[in-house]
């Protein structure tokens, strides 16, 4: 008989379930996945992965796995209805050990992400089991449903995560409304496997007022378009064959190029009121979605999944109350709203059809781009709102200082270790709370209570040098000097960093005691 209780429930095996599960593997926790279809996708959906998002995979042990089937990195251009160009944006620097955006194969992704679970005896996943009701009690939550041969089962857990799509049954029993409004446009999305044109650009806005579109090249000659249905055009309009070719034909030889799928979207720009109830949590689809235009809909929900996934291995194991979870809402309720109002921003600027509104729009870039130093403004503009990893509020103490980095994700270097041996940062960090002392060593600069205070949350403490020698084992050397570069020239170098690698808190040796007794209480609420 299969076991039927487990620690955590995650109702869902799509690339956030199953990326969950990946993390709850990793700190030992006994997860049941279930997943109403009879295996993962088989068509691609999702296409850009953010570099937030690679570092979770490395966090899950899975990076070597994927990376190799990523297209790593590219430059996205907006041009307009000439064919002049607008704005041109850089992804492929690596601040945190990755580029900004890479594109991927959903299919793909989701396979790897089941074989990894696969390495955890403690993690089941079963296909074919469709849930239909949950109650929750004092000390666990039930599940009950049907699997694909109609028989009913029933599963315990300690928790539930419902990552369950956007039609997700699990916020429907949680009675949680969703707010937002669902965008009048309507998209063609094809993809293709495009010999032709596989050295051709990598990422494209078309802003062109006669009919928007994009494309994003994939690795193996593979590439998303998409173009938005005019008004009175139907569904069947633009899903006929001939009409596709026709699109296509501006930019590529229709006749070689292979449709994998096409379909109509409605994109939608909306959030659950609320992401927890009780014992049952909602990440994902099920807790948002947003419009493609900033490519964030994915990486929002492996966020989520990160989020949750060193939260909840604290609760279970008593080091932390209850209370610690409704900072999982804090952290990304309002990350996610931001998120999709810049998405909104920039499907605006996309996709406007007035000609009026796009000459508007082009005027103002082309001004943008004759002003000294405007690229580079808006760069940092875009880059402040999605591309550096910083939290609103939630588990973190605020820095005294305007610059600290409490609250923001630790940059992620490449380090020499003592053995000579190069690495990213978090391998020496591991998979759990650390103490990185920049500069400085925290195993023999930090007093002891301050060190045992850490060390009942499995802290590791590891220093990092700008050159050296090294006097331990435990530590490294930055030879890019990104570390000492991203503190500012801050006296406060020690960083107690969170397993998902964002700064709980930064101090001195002086304020040591003081601010660990904060961060202590907030990662650790009873």
């Amino acid at each position: 008989m299969a076991e039927n209780r487990f620690q955590v429930a995650i109702v869902g095996a799509g690339p956030v379930g199953l990326t969950l599960a990946n993390l709850l593997g990793v700190y030992g926790v006994r997860t049941a996945v279930l997943e109403r279809n009879a295996t993962t996708v088989d068509e691609p959906r999702a296409i850009a992965i953010d570099a937030e998002s690679l570092r979770t995979m490395q966090g899950a042990g899975l990076y070597d796995t994927v990376k190799d089937d990523l297209l790593s990195g590219f430059h996205v251009d907006y041009v307009n209805g000439r064919g002049k160009l607008l704005l041109a944006i850089d992804l492929n620097e690596t601040p945190y050990g990755h580029a900004r955006q890479s594109s991927f194969d959903q299919p793909l992704l989701e396979r790897q992400l089941l074989e990894g679970a696969g390495r955890f005896a403690h993690c089941e996943v079963r296909f074919g089991h469709r849930v239909e009701a949950l109650v929750q009690n004092l000390d666990d939550v039930e599940l009950t449903g049907r699997d694909a041969n109609g028989t009913a089962f029933r599963i315990e857990a300690e928790y539930v995560v419902g990552c369950d799509g956007g039609r997700s049954t699990i916020r429907q029993q949680l009675g949680i409304a969703m707010s937002g409004n669902t965008e009048p446009q309507r998209w063609l999305v094809i993809d293709t496997v495009d010999p032709q044109l596989d050295s051709g650009f990598t990422c494209r806005f078309f802003c062109d007022p006669a009919r928007p579109a994009m494309t994003l090249k994939k690795r193996d000659r593979k590439r998303r378009w998409e173009w938005m249905l005019l008004p009175g055009e139907q569904e069947g309009d633009l899903l006929d064959e001939k009409r596709i070719q026709a699109l296509l034909a501006p930019h590529t030889d229709p006749s070689q190029v292979r449709i994998e799928r096409k379909c109509v979207y409605t994109f939608h720009s909306i959030v659950a009121d609320r992401y927890r109830d009780g014992r049952v949590l909602i990440a994902g689809d099920a807790a948002h979605m947003m419009p493609p235009f900033a490519g964030q809909g994915l990486n929002g929900g492996i966020r989520d999944a990160r989020n949750l996934s060193w939260k909840l291995p604290l609760v279970l194991t008593g080091l932390a109350g209850d209370g610690l979870l409704d900072t999982y809402e804090i952290e990304r309720r309002d990350h996610v709203i931001h998120a999709t109002r810049i998405a909104n921003r920039l499907g605006a600027f996309i996709q406007p059809t007035s000609a009026l509104r796009a000459w508007l729009r082009d005027v103002f870039f082309f001004g943008v781009n004759l002003l000294p130093f405007g690229q580079r403004r808006f760069d940092e503009f875009l880059a402040a709102s999605l591309l550096v990893p910083r939290l609103p509020a939630g588990t973190f103490v605020p820095a005294a200082a305007a610059r600290g980095v409490a609250g923001a994700m630790l940059v992620q270097p490449r380090v020499t270790l003592a053995n000579g041996d190069i690495c990213a940062l978090d391998e020496l960090l591991g998979t759990g709370f650390a103490i990185l002392g920049v500069g400085a060593d925290p195993s023999h600069e930090l007093a002891n209570d301050v060190r045992a205070a850490w060390e009942t949350i499995g802290a590791r403490f590891v220093h990092v040098l700008a050159s050296g020698p090294l006097t331990s084992a435990d530590g490294a050397i930055d030879h890019s000097g990104r570390l000492h570069a991203w503190l500012h020239g801050s006296t406060a170098r020690f960083l107690a960093v969170r397993p998902d690698k964002f700064v709980v808190a930064q101090f001195t040796a002086t304020d040591a005691a003081k601010i660990t007794n904060e961060a202590i209480a907030l990662l650790t609420p009873q």
